[in-house]
């Protein structure tokens, strides 16, 4: 029936470095036992539980995509359960005493999962870890120390060189700010800040990779203080040397028109998993679908415009993208 309700909701609250973080179970309504479920961890993108990012640098609100609850939505029509939470300092998630980066994340992403595994609603020998965008290096140093995820989804994830993406994000910023005064004026208003990273982008690097984590930089009598976190510079922590630690089936998902990762890098997250010993990759390019699998503008400027704006958030989702999710799950959950 159309009026059937298919999702419940169950707040759940957890406890990181002595922190406490605010999430939600999110599962089938009426379900008489465990589902299976999958974790969702967030990329920069994502900040609070339905997957959202609330406000740009500049202070001033976005529209929320509610990535995460779609997701949700979709998933709990087809019998699974999923888990997401606020990020340190988002929503009802207590605020850090420092900001620890990536490894943060991870320890964070850890406890959720301890937390999602514990309850009663969940069947913990099915439980699948999605990793969105940066959320798929959070995955990836996840699967270092935890063994028992069933699955894996990584989706928009970076293989290559740190500083080539940093570079193939902000430099277009700067290509287009250049091309006109009316260009220029535009940049500033909807991405002053990616703005002035691309144009002291060398500099943050170099720095980055010296161990540095905050840089000051001044653009027209402004000061913006920008943190960077260096440790995915190091060769350890680089993102390409995570997926080894994956060994269980991989759903590797990617838009083919992404403008924060490059598509080909789902291509080489492929190939390292599979030289890594893993023989369960499938990879997926959902056609026309951006870094969040929402459908494309067209013509190619007002692509770009839309993802320096982040208007992108406001077209549909691609929905092959979540077939393509849903048909990996029943096959591995």
């Amino acid at each position: 029936m159309s009026g059937e309700k298919v999702m419940a909701e169950k707040p759940v609250t957890f406890h990181s470095s002595c922190l406490r973080l605010a999430g939600v179970l999110r599962y089938p309504a009426g379900i008489k036992d465990p589902a299976p479920a999958v974790l969702m961890i967030h990329g920069s993108l994502e900040q609070d539980r339905d997957g959202n990012l609330l406000n740009r640098p500049d202070g001033r609100p976005v529209f929320k995509k509610n990535f995460f609850l779609e997701i949700s939505k979709r998933l709990a029509r087809e019998g699974f359960a999923t888990f997401s939470w606020d990020r340190r300092g988002i929503g009802e998630s207590e605020p850090p005493v420092f900001d620890g980066g990536y490894l943060q994340d991870a320890e964070d992403a850890m406890a959720a999962y301890r937390a999602l595994s514990s309850l009663d609603l969940v069947d913990p020998e099915r439980i699948a870890v999605m990793g969105q965008s940066a959320g798929v290096y959070t995955a990836g140093l996840l699967a270092k120390k935890e063994n028992r995820p069933k699955a894996y989804i990584l989706q928009g994830g970076l293989y290559r060189d740190y500083a080539k993406m940093m570079i193939f994000n902000y430099q277009r910023v700067v290509e287009y700010a250049t091309k006109s005064p009316e260009n220029l004026r535009w940049v500033e208003e909807n991405d002053i800040l990616g703005l002035v990273i691309g144009l002291n982008l060398q500099s943050l690097m170099e720095r980055a990779m010296m161990g540095e984590v905050e840089h000051l930089f001044n653009y027209k009598g402004k000061t913006w203080r920008i943190r960077h976190d260096p440790i995915c510079y190091l060769p350890e922590y680089s993102p390409k040397n995570q997926f080894k630690y994956i060994q269980k089936p991989v759903l590797v998902i990617h838009g083919a028109c992404d403008l924060n990762v490059p598509v080909e890098d789902a291509f080489m997250i492929e190939q390292d998993l599979k030289e890594h010993g893993n023989k369960n990759v499938e990879l997926v390019i959902i056609p026309d679908a951006d870094h969040s699998f929402q459908q494309i503008a067209e013509p190619a400027e007002l692509r770009l415009k839309e993802r320096i704006s982040l208007e992108s958030f406001r077209r549909p989702y691609r929905e092959e993208y979540f077939l393509a999710v849903v048909s990996f799950l029943k096959r591995w959950l």
